[in-house]
């Protein structure tokens, strides 16, 4: 046990140091594109091929975001790849590292698009209010996003198939009842083709709404454990979870691209830039959203560990034995190497679950009472 929890902090600290080194990193890409012209040649380059706006800005942000990759892509290859084999969390082959990486583009890059030409579409037409109209594209790609999600983006990486008639799916579908949630379909998402960690996880709402349960989470834990990890998921249906997500994210991305826009406009003038559309300052651009975004980081998270927390007390007044979760918990941080009692100012930051210590210790708690 105190093995585990030596590996499970050591893991712990590594991904620490690689999100630090990431974020870093990536302010010093952005300030070193803006103040040393190179991103004003690239501004010129694409101004070369096309004189039309539009066409400008998207060459430029393909070529942007393609260059940020390449300069990224070993940062990413040690954390993704390197360090989940070192630590023996990974089944992934090296093809098929470089395969998902390369669909994650494929998807990424459409939505940059976008995403970028609303943005600029909103800065030149609407310099003012650009912040709000850019607000409402992020919400709507984000409620498309998880509309499609279960049926075609998850797939794209993932097989996921029906869990078949079973005592196991009867006795979920049981449990789904009691709990005044309808679920038609329960999936199996395989995970074991790339990693060995367990997870499960509602993914969309509405009719196109699934409850995802890993083949890893299915293979090692009991019926009772697998029956307490369902009703928290169902928590999250239950108590309107995704909606409220999206409405608090909707909430925090108006503060958060308002304030970039008050920075936005006060720098780019004083750095003698004319118009804030100019393509050319995108970076700045970039480099307030992540330092605002940054900031408002803990009151995200803040609110997510308040979700995850009634779901977790959801699932405690629905099953049986609550030792269940707690069981199914320990298992999951075990299984997935997650240090169970993080510093409070990293729980702040990247933690959008409680730790599994608390979670364990309100388990044990609800139990006690109980009893």
């Amino acid at each position: 046990m105190e093995e585990d929890i030596r590996r499970a902090k050591q893991y712990s600290k590594l991904k620490i140091w690689m999100a630090i080194v990431q974020f870093v990193l990536t302010v010093a890409f952005l300030a070193i594109m803006l103040v040393s012209g190179a991103s004003a040649l690239l501004k010129g380059s694409v101004s070369g091929w096309t004189e039309s706006f539009y066409l400008q800005v998207g060459l430029y942000l393909a070529i942007f975001s393609g260059l940020f990759c390449m300069l990224f892509l070993p940062l990413d290859f040690y954390e993704s790849f390197l360090l989940e084999h070192k630590f023996r969390l990974s089944s992934q082959t090296l093809l098929g590292w470089a395969i998902k990486s390369l669909k994650k583009g494929l998807v990424f890059l459409p939505l940059l698009l976008f995403i970028g030409e609303a943005l600029y579409f909103s800065l030149r037409y609407f310099p003012d209010y650009w912040w709000l109209l850019v607000t409402a594209v992020w919400l709507l790609t984000t409620i498309v996003l998880s509309k499609i999600a279960p049926t075609l983006i998850i797939p794209l990486f993932y097989i996921c198939k029906p869990l078949p008639n079973s005592e196991l799916q009867n006795k979920l579908a049981e449990l789904g009842n009691r709990c005044g949630v309808g679920i038609e379909d329960v999936f199996e998402i395989k995970l074991s083709k790339e990693t060995k960690k367990a997870n499960a996880a509602v993914a969309g709402f509405g009719k196109g709404r699934r409850i995802l349960l890993g083949d890893t989470l299915l293979k090692n834990y009991s019926t009772d454990e697998i029956e307490a990890v369902f009703a928290h998921e169902l928590g999250h249906i239950r108590l309107f979870h995704t909606w409220k997500i999206l409405g608090f994210g909707a909430i925090v991305s108006l503060v958060c691209f308002y304030l970039t826009s008050m920075l936005f406009s006060i720098a780019s003038n004083q750095l003698g830039f004319e118009n804030i559309c100019d393509i050319a300052v995108f970076p700045l651009l970039l480099l307030f959203l992540l330092l605002v975004g940054f900031v408002l980081l803990p009151i995200q998270n803040g609110y997510s560990r308040h979700l995850e927390k009634q779901a977790d007390m959801f699932a405690l007044a629905r099953t049986s034995n609550n030792r269940n979760l707690a069981s199914a918990l320990l298992k999951l941080a075990n299984q997935n190497l997650s240090d169970p009692s993080p510093n409070r100012l990293v729980e702040l930051f990247l933690y959008s679950h409680p730790p599994i210590g608390k979670r364990v210790a309100y388990c044990h708690h609800k139990s006690e009472k109980q009893t």
